[in-house]
């Protein structure tokens, strides 16, 4: 069996100048930030587990700080009651995220389990809750009515943080 070489047609510029133009422009679209991370991103994932407080007590899960000079985005959370004498849905536990101590439009007053420590589910609403310069972020609950009896309540919430200049000048936050 014999192989025959590749024969490419060869190009020649057209006779017509304005025929022979420039291929048309790429243009490299750049998705925002907040919605995939940069190469200078840094991945954060905050966790915490505390035994339930009493009936009527709101207690902070974990909290962490956004950095200075970044803004992030939360994109994962998971939240769990681990322990017995409580129904899922019930609204006998409220769990809430918080930013500077204000409840977070649409996650304030989460009465299931979104997830679990090891398997967060993705932020619902959107995709993401954006965060800003030193913001202090938290996972709170609020135990409405089930008796302590060494429950214990555990969160999640995962993300990255990028440098707040990426933010494109005229965003409205």
């Amino acid at each position: 069996m014999t192989t025959r070489p590749l024969v490419l047609p060869v190009c020649t510029p057209a006779a017509d100048p304005a025929a022979a133009q420039a291929p048309p422009a790429i243009a490299i679209v750049k998705l925002p930030p907040w919605v995939f991370p940069l190469v200078n991103s840094i991945a954060f994932d905050a966790a915490g587990d505390i035994v339930l407080p009493a009936v009527g007590v709101e207690s902070v899960v974990f909290s962490f700080q956004v950095p200075k000079g970044q803004n992030g985005v939360i994109k994962e959370m998971a939240n769990v009651f681990i322990g017995g004498g409580f129904t899922d849905g019930s609204g006998a536990i409220v769990w809430r995220v918080r930013q500077n101590q204000q409840a977070v439009r649409g996650k304030e007053n989460i009465v299931n389990s979104l997830g679990s420590v090891a398997a967060p589910s993705r932020i619902g609403g959107g995709g993401f809750i954006r965060i800003l310069e030193n913001d202090i972020v938290d996972l709170s609950v609020l135990n409405v009515s089930v008796v302590p009896g060494g429950q214990f309540i555990g969160g999640r919430l995962s993300g990255w943080f990028y440098p707040k200049d990426e933010d494109p000048s005229d965003i409205w936050f």
